[in-house]
């Protein structure tokens, strides 16, 4: 009986992961005092709503750690600027159209940004996506 309830938490965390609109590949574009930011994210969503993965910044990968609140996301990296150790933190608003706006706080540097994102291609259905049962 003990295997059976892991089993069912088990695959109802890999759902809600799943069907979560953070969870996925994401492109990143924003401006930060003029400077532009071009970011490729893998975020992963467990059932309490904390966000993990990673982020690619000028050919650098970077651990992501964050949360989600109802459609406010936010989450954190590390970065580096001429030698300089970073942390960038993001905070974004989810729109119904599945994008996602927000600021960026630059540390310790003070330097503010803003960002908008859409999810990579890759993770969205195409049109003529359809299940197996109906082709």
């Amino acid at each position: 009986m003990k295997r059976f309830a892991a089993l069912v938490l088990s695959l109802t965390a890999t759902a809600f992961a799943a069907t979560t609109p953070v969870a996925g590949s994401w492109k990143i574009y924003g401006d930060v005092n003029g400077y532009p930011v071009n970011e490729s994210c893998t975020f992963s969503i467990d059932k309490d709503n904390k966000i993990t993965g990673t982020c690619s910044l000028s050919n650098k990968s970077y651990d992501v750690t964050g949360t989600l609140e109802d459609t406010k996301l936010t989450f954190k990296h590390g970065g580096e600027y001429e030698g300089q150790a970073l942390i960038l933190t993001w905070v974004g608003t989810l729109a119904e159209d599945g994008s996602l706006a927000g600021t960026i706080d630059v540390q310790p540097l003070g330097y503010p940004g803003t960002f908008t994102a859409k999810k990579a291609e890759e993770d969205k259905p195409k049109a003529d996506d359809k299940p197996a049962a109906a082709q």
